[in-house]
């Protein structure tokens, strides 16, 4: 709504209308610096609805990276408006409120390659533990069942729309500031399982790389090895929550 009524009064449709109305009066009322500003600011939640709410991709792994860039845009800067700043700060408020960030959002980020770096600069030491302890746990038995039963303790189970490698990119533009180059990192020999060495080694990012302009389901359709069959699962659960449906609601629409 915004954004048509920005058009409008660019084109000077709206001048008309309210001219043919009588009520040129209100247009002294539009700061359309202001106007525009909003639009920029809410323009980034719009998008974010879409990504998470596909259906005929993966989108789960997507929760964390969304929250981040989200927070990033709401950053005061000190050019900002009273208005400006007031309405960041109720924006910040309510990521923080509505958008939480389970353990399974953790996990499925982990399973998005170009997501590595972002996540192990974005956790706490013990929360990215914890991610590597679920995924060599989940490489070992009852992968499906500990799947559903990470996702089923924070949300009602919803239906789980088919996925299929429609997509140029694994991860879009909107999330490129979560998206750094790969680095291959040296980790010391530890005592553990082959499972969690696996994953360390995938985390590390020594025994798999992208290319560029591959999908997410074809990283992994490529890929061999326990962390498929829980990729396969994890990937299949969808973002979009009432929670978060709720947040965008709250922030309204630009269109």
């Amino acid at each position: 709504m915004l954004r048509s009524i920005n058009d409008a009064l660019k084109s000077g449709k709206l001048h008309r209308v309210l001219l043919a109305r009588r009520e040129l009066r209100f247009l002294n009322n539009i700061d359309s610096e202001l106007l525009e500003d909003i639009i920029k600011l809410l323009t980034p939640f719009d998008e974010a609805t879409r990504h998470l709410s596909a259906d005929k991709t993966p989108t789960l792994h997507l929760v964390l990276p969304t929250k981040a860039t989200l927070l990033k845009g709401l950053l005061i800067q000190a050019d900002d408006s009273a208005i400006m700043k007031e309405l960041k700060g109720k924006l910040t408020q309510a990521v923080e409120l509505k958008f939480i960030v389970q353990l399974y959002h953790k996990v499925a980020t982990a399973l998005s390659p170009s997501l590595r770096s972002f996540l192990r600069k974005t956790l706490s030491a013990q929360e990215y533990e914890e991610v590597i302890n679920t995924l060599a746990a989940f490489m070992t038995t009852g992968t499906e069942e500990r799947v559903r039963d990470h996702a089923d303790t924070a949300e009602e189970e919803e239906g789980t729309p088919p996925v299929s490698e429609r997509g140029t990119t694994e991860v879009h533009n909107f999330f490129s500031s979560c998206v750094e180059e790969e680095e291959t990192e040296a980790h010391s020999d530890e005592e553990g399982t082959s499972c969690r060495k696996f994953v360390l080694d995938y985390m590390l990012q020594n025994n798999s790389k992208m290319t560029r302009g591959e999908s997410l389901l074809g990283f992994w359709k490529e890929m061999s090895g326990g962390l498929v069959a829980v990729a396969k699962k994890m990937l299949a659960i969808p973002a979009t929550s009432t929670s978060i449906r709720a947040l965008f609601q709250c922030c309204g629409e630009t269109d």
